[in-house]
């Protein structure tokens, strides 16, 4: 859980920094934590029933935690961790899960 918690305060920080401009990563800054672009258009309308909002506003992509990527996309963390780091093109999701509708429902109380 704190593993979670600590993934969204990266997530949310490399949102922000993204927003105005600049890098993701800051000196200091988890440099092992590894977040993948994961496109969740098949899994949209699940998401969007379970958080109880209207399918146009769910995003068509997060960037979410290795773990969380994996589980949506049902791929080993071995083989998405070998793409790369932030911002990294991940993968598709097959399955939503509370972590992954947690990432989405960050990003529309950002909107």
């Amino acid at each position: 859980m704190k593993k979670l918690v600590l993934a969204l305060a990266v997530l949310l920080g490399g949102i922000g920094a993204a927003a105005h401009g600049q890098p993701a990563s800051k000196p200091g800054a988890l440099q092992d934590e590894v977040l993948l672009i994961v496109d969740i258009k098949p899994v949209a309308a699940q998401v969007a029933k379970n958080l109880n909002v209207e399918a146009t506003r769910i995003p068509l992509t997060v960037q979410a935690p290795l773990e969380v990527a994996s589980n949506a996309c049902a791929i080993p963390v071995s083989v998405l961790g070998a793409q790369g780091g932030a911002g990294a093109v991940g993968c598709t999701a097959t399955a939503t899960s509370p972590a992954l509708e947690q990432l989405v429902k960050i990003r529309l109380q950002q909107q």
